[in-house]
């Protein structure tokens, strides 16, 4: 009897473990799905928080904003006057760490911070004669567009990682689609609105760095491109988890070091090859008179007065070609009879060309245009400006904005039309292109000129209205990469400063002092052939444009496909 009392408490208590462990996998199988459940809906509501880069916490936003303050300044010394090209290394490499791990408006607000800081700073010579509401009004657009910029560059960062969830993701794929990003917003500033402003483009402050020469194969657009991805690579090696890195030594500096080698790389890349075909000797005149629409000491009869003195001073035997600046001439050589005479003279006693720049009316239009004087047959070849300066030389839809800002509008009296004649002349069975001022920020122009195949670029400006600001050294340092990215030399004559004649590889043939009155003769290069940079340089700163602004946008969808 005992011993079926025991069997029976044995069988009963096995069958009671039995019952509780059904019971158990009841409830682990319940508690697990609950946490699938709840995981499901904390990633529907912060999918990236869960995968670990969501954004930072809200009270390192001030730090981050003063980071975007001083990176903005620091990218403006990287342009000259101050010309340290390394800072601009330095700001976007700022810029990109603390745009990691953001949401698109958090990275505007930053982008907003950095574009103001760097704008205001860079341009502020447009306030000179005509106040502050300038300034403001296009720094503030242009930091508008470098928000939005951002925006897209904190999307990449935040989604691309999700996409392609590795190291290697990280450190390839999403710098690729930041400095795509990069691209977006200059190419777009660099159109929009009016013809946009090209100005303050990343590869414009490294006309003197060994990234120059990059210009030639990429042209300015895919120098930014290829610079701020590099930049944003050896942030992304410096900041990957050391486990992650298949690094013998994964200490800091050791990241650093490895990180920094594609921008080592693309400072050892040579300029493309170029090869000329004898010279072309060009007298470039710096008269270094008060041409500015809005200097107060403007005189069109004393600045033309002071530029025929210089001229004729010149030793200008032997010389080819002379060219005066974009106000060389603020009247009409086709109608006004001292201009007419002066200039038969010049040419007569040069035995020589010469473009002048001039304002021209015909049918009654206004042009601001660079006029070809050929001795014993006067005008020979008009160039109109394509670029005249919004808000400057004309103002677009005048009705509307002169009813916001009448008296500062009222300043800007004539409308000067946009110009459609070629810019290539013909000197002598030598090619020349001319660009006025402004049109030398403009890719189509300058790389569109190039399939005419000419063989020297001319350069004329009027500086006068920006006195000793930085303008005129900003300018010669675009006037540089032009140079480097076109494979050819440029004469860059100017009113007051910054007139140099420039080789086809960047460096200077000959410059004169700023703000004195100078004659520049040297021998120029012809040269024939098209440089990569040429060739591809506009669609590819249009393709790496659609890309920057697509890619963020795809990466944020596939990213949340991916979480459901």
């Amino acid at each position: 009897m005992a011993v079926h009392g025991s069997t029976d408490v044995l069988r009963d208590a096995r069958r009671a473990s039995a019952r509780a462990e059904v019971k158990f996998s009841h409830a682990v199988l319940e508690s697990s799905v609950l946490v699938r459940r709840l995981n499901r809906r904390r990633t529907r509501r912060q999918p990236e928080r869960v995968l670990g880069v969501g954004d930072r916490r809200s009270r390192d936003l001030p730090l981050a904003l003063m980071v975007a303050v001083v990176a903005g300044r620091l990218y403006a010394f990287a342009f000259p006057a101050a010309n340290v090209w390394l800072l601009a290394v330095v700001g976007i490499g700022m810029l990109l760490f603390v745009l990691r791990r953001r949401s698109f408006w958090i990275g505007a607000l930053i982008g907003l911070v950095f574009g103001g800081a760097f704008w205001l700073s860079l341009i502020d010579w447009v306030a000179l004669f005509l106040g502050p509401l300038p300034l403001l009004a296009l720094g503030g657009l242009e930091a508008a567009l470098v928000s939005a910029g951002c925006g897209l560059i904190a999307m990449a960062y935040r989604y691309v990682p999700l996409v392609w969830d590795s190291p290697a993701g990280r450190i390839t794929l999403t710098p690729l689609v930041v400095g795509a990003a990069w691209t977006t917003r200059e190419v777009i500033a660099g159109t929009w609105p009016y013809g946009g402003f090209s100005w303050g483009r990343l590869a414009f402050s490294q006309s003197e760095s060994p990234f120059a020469p990059l210009a030639s194969w990429l042209g300015s657009a895919g120098v930014g491109f290829v610079l701020t991805t590099a930049i944003a690579a050896a942030i992304a090696v410096a900041t990957e988890p050391a486990a992650s890195l298949p690094l013998p030594r994964r200490r800091l500096p050791v990241r650093v070091l490895i990180g920094s080698i594609p921008l080592l790389i693309l400072a050892a890349v040579p300029g493309y090859p170029i090869h000329s075909s004898g010279s072309l000797r060009v007298a470039a005149v710096q008269p270094n008179t008060h041409a500015g629409y809005f200097d107060p000491l403007n005189a069109p009869d004393r600045n033309l007065d002071a530029t025929v003195r210089v001229t004729e001073a010149a030793p200008l035997r032997g010389v080819d070609l002379v060219v005066w600046p974009e106000g060389g001439a603020q009247y009409d050589p086709l109608s006004d009879p001292r201009l007419r005479s002066q200039l038969h003279q010049l040419t007569a006693r040069a035995r020589a060309p010469l473009i002048t720049g001039a304002i021209t009316t015909r049918n009654g239009l206004i042009y601001n245009s660079s006029v070809l004087w050929t001795p014993g047959h006067g005008p020979t070849a008009i160039y109109d400006k394509v670029r005249p300066v919004p808000f400057g030389e004309y103002v677009p839809d005048r009705r509307f904005w002169t009813a916001l800002a009448p008296t500062l509008l009222a300043q800007v009296g004539r409308d000067y039309r946009i110009g459609s004649r070629s810019s290539v002349f013909d000197v002598g069975g030598v090619r020349v292109a001319v660009n006025i001022c402004f049109d030398i920020v403009d890719d189509g122009l300058i790389l569109g000129a190039i399939a005419d195949q000419p063989q020297v670029l001319i350069a004329q400006t009027n500086n006068a209205d920006f006195g000793t600001t930085d303008e005129h050294v900003q300018q010669l340092a675009i006037a540089r990469i032009r140079a480097i990215e076109t494979g050819r030399a440029i004469v860059s004559s100017s009113t007051i400063a910054s007139s140099a004649i420039i080789a086809p590889d960047g460096s200077t043939i000959a410059a004169a002092r700023p703000f004195t009155s100078q004659v520049l003769v040297a021998d120029v290069p012809r040269v024939t052939g098209t440089t990569p940079a040429a060739a591809i340089g506009v669609r590819l700163a249009a393709t790496l444009a659609l890309l920057g602004g697509i890619l963020p946008l795809l990466a944020r969808h596939l990213a949340r496909r991916r979480r459901t």
